[in-house]
């Protein structure tokens, strides 16, 4: 029975987000959780145990977060079902970054149509931590594309995924742990210690979505057409390892092999060039229509994450 709720509010979610995006209120659950960890950054990124404030401070948004979401949800249920339902349905949909990411990159797409490259870079730099100030158009390309395959797991595969493992409180611990990354988990002097415990949990958080996403991502060659599904996931199989993250290299090295391009290579982040390997053999050029191909990735990439996981609960059904 759990299940099918679980699979109920994640489809409902879903296609909220799809519908409307982001709910536009001032209270939404991801910026409540950025705030409370910046507070908790700047109390605690100083002196001495770096690592150890790091960890504590993962250990109390995880205390509140699933804590609060799960007495919340628990209470409702006993209240009424439909109460319960509602509750869970609406936290999941908060959990879930879809449309905004999507819209985001889309109007980088329509910024380098346009040959408005100042805008371009302006729009990447929102969804990006790297230097886009003298980007040039590829090179756009190449950041937006890494980013929208890492955050089709990252943004709406995972948070999908836990909902269905645990319902909403799993979806937002884990939107937690992520958006705890985000903002400490980079190995910079400021953060490689405060930000270790945030950035080792969502690497095991994102084991599992990450490589289950990637490997339905090749699936939408057949809409994409500029390989086959074999070399597709021969190319994602061989350069996933490459990547310094153990997770971002499968979406990536995915988007990659699907769109036939090269991905990869130096990157500038906070103001340092970071050499890093390149994903990929493609010989296709980088330009917009490959960020609009690399929608199309997302967009149907997220509905056989959904219909992956509707098989699951069937396959729940059949067994139970």
């Amino acid at each position: 029975m759990i299940i099918f709720l679980h699979l109920g509010s994640v489809t409902l979610a879903y296609f909220f987000d799809r519908l409307f995006g982001d709910p536009r209120v001032p209270w939404h659950l991801v910026s409540i959780m950025g705030k409370i960890i910046s507070i908790l950054d700047n109390v605690f990124n100083k002196g001495k145990h770096i690592k150890q404030k790091g960890l504590l401070v993962v250990i109390l948004g995880t205390v509140f977060f699933l804590g609060v979401s799960l007495l919340t949800t628990l209470v409702l249920y006993r209240l009424h079902v439909a109460a319960g339902f509602v509750f869970e349905t609406c936290l999941i949909w908060f959990s879930i970054g879809g449309k905004s990411m999507i819209q985001s990159v889309n109007r980088i797409h329509l910024s380098l149509k346009n040959n408005n490259i100042e805008n371009a870079r302006k729009q990447t730099a929102m969804i990006v931590s790297r230097n886009t100030t003298h980007m040039n158009g590829q090179e756009i390309t190449r950041s937006v594309l890494e980013s929208t395959g890492e955050n089709i797991s990252d943004s709406m595969a995972a948070p999908m995924f836990y909902a269905l493992l645990g319902g909403a409180p799993l979806a937002v611990w884990y939107r937690f742990v992520n958006t705890a990354d985000a903002m400490v988990g980079y190995k910079t002097e400021k953060y490689i210690h405060f930000g270790w415990a945030a950035a080792r949990l969502d690497d095991v958080l994102n084991y599992i979505p990450a490589r289950l996403t990637a490997f339905l991502m090749i699936f939408t060659v057949w809409k994409i057409k500029k390989t086959t599904w074999q070399e597709a996931f021969l190319i994602m199989k061989k350069y996933s390892s490459f990547h310094d993250s153990p997770n971002s290299g499968y979406g990536e090295a995915a988007m990659a092999a699907v769109l036939n391009v090269r991905l990869g290579g130096p990157t500038s982040y906070h103001g340092k060039t970071v050499p890093r390997p390149y994903l990929g053999n493609g010989e296709r050029v980088l330009n917009h229509q490959c960020i609009n191909d690399g929608i199309i990735i997302w967009n149907w990439s997220g509905v056989m994450v959904l219909g992956f996981l509707w098989m699951i609960g069937g396959i729940y059904f059949v067994l139970a």
